[in-house]
């Protein structure tokens, strides 16, 4: 079994998961509003680990995400300092060239609230 996932490892590695990567996340909240989110994320390889940030809409710099990896599976994750705390993953899997998953929102701090939201994602890789 580890041998697999070394080779799945290895595998993707050997594959281009670098670079600038952008999608739309369709979001319904539970007070039932429809969102169109727009996510663009800059994805480096240092020392053979993913890091990255979660690129501004003015498409310069941006906010760091913690990248968790397992495999052809990717967590992507971004805290909100907003009203007490609200935590942004993303929950990817590398599939045919292309970041597949959900994107979730979800306040928590002090209370849960009615904004919370979740919904489907592909991010696409930008081409220079």
């Amino acid at each position: 079994m580890k041998r697999w996932l070394l080779a799945l490892s290895l595998s993707l590695a050997a594959q281009d998961l670098t670079g600038r990567w952008t999608g739309i996340a369709d979001t319904t909240d539970e007070a039932g509003t429809k969102r169109q989110e727009s996510q663009t994320f800059e994805i480096k390889n240092e020392n053979g680990k993913l890091t990255g940030i979660r690129v501004s809409k003015t498409g310069k710099g941006g906010t760091p995400i913690e990248i968790q990896q397992e495999g052809p599976k990717v967590n992507f994750y971004s805290f909100l300092d907003f009203e007490g705390g609200e935590p942004l993953r993303w929950k990817l899997e590398y599939k045919d060239g292309k970041w597949v998953g959900t994107f979730s929102a979800q306040h928590h701090s002090p209370k849960k609230w009615i904004y919370d939201r979740i919904g489907p994602i592909t991010l696409t890789k930008v081409t220079p």
